[in-house]
């Protein structure tokens, strides 16, 4: 199952961002953004641990050593760093970048999360209306922006145009 329709059209719209991956995942655990590569992100489930290449969608297999408890992680594609691990159990990204975008997460007693996409300029979309996400955040440069069901993976990507260095 990938993720929602209603989610990638509503992705779709936001202005200075474009999709750069939407993929499923079986028994999604955790991911995790590289530090050192920016764009580059681990994907650690219980069938698989992949690199994935933010910018271009890109997938690969790869080893992975993780810790729950510490919330680390090392992968075998990105040496000399310790990964920050999040997920449904723990962990979390920013939500927001340092260029002033962020998201916006509202949780009604019926378990029913919203999330909203709010851009630099104010520009406010809701992207997610259903039970509970896995995670979502920015990456440490925040140029990449990623959601997590249980429908998959969604991976946004500034436009070159608005790429911070």
């Amino acid at each position: 199952m990938m993720m929602p329709s209603d989610t990638r059209d509503a992705c779709k719209g936001i202005n200075g961002w474009e999709i750069a991956a939407s993929f499923s995942v079986g028994g999604f655990e955790w991911l995790a953004f590289s530090e050192k590569q920016q764009g580059r992100m681990i994907i650690i489930s219980s069938q698989r641990t992949t690199l994935v290449d933010c910018e271009s969608g890109g997938i690969e297999d790869c080893n992975i050593d993780f810790d729950e408890q510490q919330l680390i992680a090392y992968c075998d594609r990105l040496p000399d760093e310790q990964l920050h691990i999040a997920g449904q159990f723990g962990g979390n990204l920013p939500d927001s970048a340092r260029t002033g975008e962020k998201v916006i997460i509202q949780t009604n007693d019926k378990h029913i999360m919203q999330i909203y996409f709010v851009t630099a300029d104010n520009q406010k979309t809701q992207i997610y209306d259903r039970y509970d996400a896995y995670i979502c955040g920015f990456s440490g440069d925040g140029n990449y922006f990623v959601l997590s069901d249980d429908g998959g993976i969604l991976i946004l990507k500034k436009t070159n145009a608005q790429i911070n260095c």
